[in-house]
């Protein structure tokens, strides 16, 4: 799970500051943990991770820890604490408020990015 915009209600992060979170979503970390091995992955600097833990702790009740291991590929402890990372690990899905789903049609994929970035359906700067 992402953290800002998906686990937190958006809104900036400059200064480190975390967000309150969205409605529902320490239920569902909570469901999934109990079922999954469930890891927070944030775009945020290695020095904030600390930080990250202990807010997924301090709100969901569940024990969470920085990713000691540079190397990992995938986090499979179920039921397990919440690893928080800044590496995109393997999974089985990614909740992320900027993600956009590839089902295989790079053309749908490509409209859908560049709509989202602001460009033409020919990848040209739509102009303002």
């Amino acid at each position: 799970m992402d953290l800002d915009g998906t686990l937190t209600q958006p809104g900036p992060w400059l200064g480190g500051r975390i967000g309150l979170p969205q409605p529902g979503a320490i239920d569902a970390l909570r469901t999934l943990a109990e079922h999954r091995a469930v890891f927070v992955y944030t775009a945020r600097a290695s020095m904030w991770l600390p930080e990250i833990a202990d807010w997924v702790t301090w709100y969901s009740g569940l024990e969470a820890f920085v990713d000691p291991s540079p190397d990992r590929a995938y986090y499979t402890a179920v039921g397990g604490p919440i690893l928080v990372t800044n590496t995109k690990l393997g999974a089985a899905a990614y909740v992320d408020d900027r993600a956009v789903h590839h089902a295989g049609d790079w053309a749908a994929t490509f409209a859908t990015v560049s709509h989202a970035i602001g460009l033409d359906h020919a990848g040209v700067p739509v102009s303002a």
